[in-house]
């Protein structure tokens, strides 16, 4: 197993050449905002081959943000139709629609389903239509203003960790909700808010710690994912590991430790069957785009 590991490892440490440093680094910084982790060997080379066909960065990050992995939730596969839907949906929306307009898109994913779609494309198509419905819909814009609010709070606290209190996140994210209702997407959100940090001196007042937190878990993630072309060590542990970063130059160097005894031990590895942090998976999904709820949307509020 360790050969095979070290094998693939080879491979992608070369093909990771054909990367700039700033596709590297962008694709680094967006796998932290959206993920809280860092994406490993095989990830950055997928992410990196898009960015290199020339798909934007804010277009990648759109794309990302409607899969179900950036939803983060977890639906066992033998759930019937009408179980995942109704409970797919309630975790979605809650009490934020009508019974009346759920029950319409439960049934329309459970049909779908039986006519063969996956979780996954319902997910996909579902949150991509979503997130664009103005507040002032009266059926959908409860929902999609608290799920707009919910993925904008998980980016900016991935981003800015303890050095912004609540309040201030919060400010940030409103701003972030202003921009998306006047017509931006989230994905440019995203981008722009990682920008932001990266783009202001270490000794400002107000950003200094976020832009220096932010320099230090990218090293890290760096180290992980190009350096060392980690591909094997979970999801969840490497969540661990960055979460532990701070900015003391010394947390960096003892989360490279940690990484360096995780890879030489295979140990934290993860494990197929269980870790899908997968992009090319997610985000070959295709969406239909025929909801109810995005016939409504079109038809405008009643």
């Amino acid at each position: 197993m360790i050969a095979q590991k070290i094998n693939v490892s080879h491979t992608l440490e070369d093909q990771r050449m054909a990367l700039t440093l700033q596709q590297q680094t962008s694709i680094l910084q967006l796998t932290l905002a959206m993920f809280n982790t860092a994406p490993g060997a095989s990830n950055l080379m997928f992410l990196g081959s898009l960015l290199r066909s020339g798909q934007s960065l804010a277009s990648l990050a759109q794309s990302l943000t409607e899969s179900s992995l950036f939803l983060d939730r977890q639906y066992a596969a033998y759930l019937k139709p009408d179980e995942f839907a109704a409970k797919f949906v309630s975790d979605l929306v809650g009490d934020r629609v009508s019974i009346g307009d759920k029950g319409l898109v439960i049934d329309y994913m459970t049909h779908r389903m039986i006519d063969g779609a996956t979780q996954g494309e319902l997910i996909a198509e579902l949150l991509s239509i979503l997130s664009p419905i103005p507040a002032s819909n009266s059926n959908w814009g409860k929902a999609a203003s608290h799920h707009n609010a919910r993925n904008a709070t998980k980016v900016i606290t991935h981003l800015l960790g303890s050095t912004f209190t609540p309040a201030n996140i919060a400010v940030v994210v409103d701003y972030m909700l202003a921009q998306m209702a006047a017509g931006k997407t989230f994905g440019e959100m995203i981008v722009w808010a990682i920008d932001t940090v990266t783009g202001v001196d270490h000794d400002n007042v107000v950003w200094g710690n976020a832009a220096v937190l932010l320099n230090n878990r990218i090293e890290v993630s760096r180290y992980y994912s190009v350096d060392k072309a980690g591909t094997t060590i979970e999801r969840a542990t490497m969540r661990q590991i960055l979460t532990k970063v701070t900015v003391d130059t010394a947390t960096v160097a003892a989360a490279k430790t940690t990484i360096d005894h995780l890879l030489s031990n295979d140990s934290g590895f993860s494990n197929d069957t269980s870790d899908d942090f997968q992009f090319d998976k997610v985000l070959v999904i295709k969406k239909n785009n025929v909801f109810p709820c995005r016939r409504e949307r079109q038809n405008g509020p009643n």
